[in-house]
């Protein structure tokens, strides 16, 4: 098969009429080794719950993200667009926090699906597992793309969908991280093809429109960067122009399509804590010996990480496949300049920028740069396929042992202990080495069977002997969703506030934590489990008012948070507690809890909960979420749902607010007349009416929205002219003599 047929992108799926059996047959190919890639990948990527349940389901993956899922499930399920949850007063705001994926429509029907799971580390396991087995077919897809024989491809497919990099971060903790790749691998895959074809620039589009509405800024700047550097290596290669052009414009498309998932965050991100350091050179910045150790299974490298300078041997998170360097060390680099090599030479243009872009100082958002280290590492297995494949392509046996054992001491230079775990798993390595030479080399059948089944046993070693990335707590919460709804909790409108210190879930001993610990302080977003409405979360894009209020960007808060809690605004003249309808705090044991009580005032009983003291009281009920009106004044109809509040209500007028977190895009309107949205006690939308009787309404609509789904819209009309105007008949017209 040629460099520009592939999955999806043969003329067999896309001209007219009826396909050949011959078509047929090669697409039903196409389709059985892109399913045999994933299904290889989920499958290896499955072994490490054989010893550990909860592996894919640590830090984030646990405060915050699987919490915000099943809470999108429920909104979801009750008729609601996901945009906001009351439940959550700090990270409420689900489509401005980006990272959820509101507006990925596989991402949406698979939270449905988590919802029926009792177990969350199972719900986790499944989320991460799909999205492994999604990026293994679209990394074949890539490899396809380029040029690369279906054998080989599955091969590289297998690899880069399991590079540990990206399971010990993106699949364990940062989800985002993983879902975007696993759609990056189908966008490029689509990007090259549409360069050769602009039949394919719709498809292409929407492809790209995944990636970006997936919710992880790294892989959109990963696209964009990738994007560029292929276009400007093909005009440098003297390329046809129209080429690059037809990609720009498919991933133009694609991000103009997903508008509705990145322009709330934009609108968003300067009302928010969000710091931006505008020049990061230091933490988390990949060092250049990482990039080329991709098969050393276990590689000491000193990082800046979040405790300092240090040796990282946990998790390997540079190891993507021992063959890779192997095959590359074999590879005939000169026909990169040929006809055959124009898509590989153009992902390795790409892959070298992502590289770069992994080793350079973080800038502005976009700080930790060690997040594009995967993008590189998954661009080197497919190009490492692609170099296996290639006719001739015949292995040393004497080089090959060599490079093997020789990376496998070096590697383990800087900690004596790796040497000998690297030479425990790479040994056996040069034994299947010796065995695929003397059966006809890497190239043969047998061949690609020993190299996979080698890449997986080493796969399936590294995660039993590092079960956990230990740059992440090993908290131990209570997995069933039961344990959460135990205890009755506030009152519908009625919230719950959390005093905690972040060290209590930063011990050492967190790890025998007792269960009691996670239900008395459910840490960042896990109070959604309770199915009550909380002041405490967990929120990269944290609002202002929370820092005045003394709250950390995951619920934690410092020493004199009760006093600023209680203190009297000057606006409103009542405490935010009040004013945020707060009938329950639990304060950690010691110093909070005595802070607590010494200005908690009458009404408060309170009683002992693990680690801590929980407070509790009575408040005059109002209708829905409503804490202040008033006085004198009379409600005659209520109603409310998530986004939206509706008022019948007369008196002398004033001030009206509402205990719930203020987020951009608040709008209030008095008889049809708009209102100004004032935020008040720091973090509460509250609004002042005239006297007399009317209607008030009370709508959250997301700033940047209305912006974005415009812009859809055309993106969504260009996408459909670009099919429509390829896919019309050409008429021909004859020439009478």
């Amino acid at each position: 098969m040629t460099a520009g047929t592939g999955p999806l992108a043969g003329r067999a799926a896309i001209s007219g009429g009826a396909p050949s059996r011959s078509r047929r047959s090669r697409a039903g190919a196409e389709i059985g080794h892109a399913l045999l890639a994933a299904c290889l990948a989920a499958a290896t990527a499955a072994i490490p719950l054989l010893h550990e349940p909860s592996f894919y389901f640590r830090d984030d993956a646990q405060s915050y993200f699987l919490p915000g899922f099943l809470e999108i499930a429920r909104l979801i399920r009750s008729g609601e667009w996901p945009f906001l949850t009351p439940r959550l007063f700090q990270g409420g705001a689900f489509l401005a926090e980006y990272q959820y994926g509101v507006f990925n429509p596989v991402c949406l029907a698979l939270y449905r699906v988590l919802d029926g799971f009792e177990r969350l580390d199972r719900a986790a396991a499944f989320y991460a597992v799909f999205h492994i087995g999604l990026l293994g077919a679209g990394t074949y897809a890539l490899g396809r793309s380029i040029g690369t024989g279906r054998p080989f491809a599955v091969l590289g497919g297998l690899a880069g969908a399991t590079c540990l990099g990206l399971i010990a971060w993106g699949a364990v903790s940062w989800v985002p991280g993983l879902v975007s790749a696993a759609w990056l691998a189908w966008a490029a895959a689509f990007l090259i093809w549409a360069g050769r074809d602009s039949r394919l620039v719709p498809p292409a589009a929407l492809a790209v429109f995944l990636v970006v509405a997936s919710g992880w800024p790294f892989a959109d700047a990963a696209l964009l960067a990738g994007l560029a550097a292929g276009v400007a290596a093909g005009a440098f290669a003297g390329a046809d122009r129209r080429a690059g052009l037809r990609a720009v414009l498919a991933a133009g498309l694609g991000f103009a399509l997903a508008a509705p998932a990145w322009m709330p965050l934009a609108a968003a991100i300067g009302s928010s804590a969000r710091l931006a350091e505008s020049f990061d050179p230091h933490q988390w910045q990949t060092p250049l010996p990482t990039l080329v150790a991709i098969g050393a299974p276990v590689f000491p490298q000193a990082w800046i990480s979040f405790g300092g300078l240090s040796l990282v041997v946990s998790p390997p998170m540079q190891y993507v496949g021992w063959w890779i360097p192997v095959a590359m060390l074999h590879g005939a680099w000169p026909r990169l300049r040929g006809p055959a090599g124009t898509g590989a030479a153009l992902l390795l243009a790409a892959i070298l920028v992502l590289g770069l872009l992994a080793a350079a100082p973080g800038v502005s958002q976009l700080r930790w740069p060690f997040r594009f280290l995967p993008y590189f590492q998954i661009g080197c297995a497919v190009l490492g396929a692609w170099f296996l494949g290639q006719p001739g392509h015949v292995w040393s046996a004497r080089r090959t042992s060599a490079l093997i054992l020789g990376t496998g001491v070096l590697a383990g230079l800087p900690l004596i202990d790796a040497i000998g775990v690297n030479l425990l798993l790479l040994l056996p390595v040069v034994l299947v080495v010796l065995i695929v030479l003397r059966h006809g080399g890497p190239r043969t059948r047998m061949g690609l069977i020993a190299i996979g089944v080698s890449h997986i046993a080493i796969f399936a070693a590294l995660t039993k002997v590092f079960p956990g990335n230990s740059q992440f707590p090993d908290w131990r919460p209570p997995m069933e969703r039961a344990a959460y709804r135990g205890e009755p909790g506030p009152r519908q409108g009625d919230t719950a506030l959390l005093l905690f210190e972040r060290a209590l879930f930063r011990r050492l001993d967190i790890r025998d934590a007792p269960a009691g610990l996670y239900l008395a302080f459910p840490q960042g977003n896990t109070a959604l489990y309770t199915g009550n409405a909380a002041i405490a979360g967990y929120s990269p894009m944290r609002g202002l008012g929370f820092g005045a209020l003394c709250m950390d960007y995951i619920g934690g808060s410092c020493l004199d948070a009760a006093e600023r809690w209680t203190r009297p605004d000057p606006v409103t003249g009542a405490s935010t507690l009040d004013l945020a309808r707060v009938t329950r705090v639990t304060a950690q044991a010691g110093a909070r809890a005595e802070a607590f009580a010494a200005v908690a005032g009458p009404g408060w009983t309170h009683r002992s909960v693990e680690s801590g003291i929980l407070f509790e009281r009575m408040l005059p009920g109002l209708p829905g979420t409503l804490s202040r009106l008033p006085e004198g004044s009379e409600i005659r109809t209520a109603a409310e749902d998530v986004r939206e509040a509706r008022y019948g209500l007369a008196g002398s007028g004033g001030r009206i607010v509402w205990a719930r977190a203020w987020y951009p895009g608040y709008e209030a309107v008095w008889n049809g007349q708009p209102l100004t949205v004032e935020i008040v006690n720091a973090i509460l939308p509250s609004v002042v009416i005239p006297a007399g009787s009317g209607d008030l309404v009370l709508r959250y609509r997301p700033r940047g929205l209305g912006l974005g789904l415009a812009l859809a819209a055309l993106a969504l009309a260009a996408i459909a002219a670009t099919a429509f105007w390829r896919s019309w008949p050409r008429r021909t017209t004859r020439r009478t003599p």
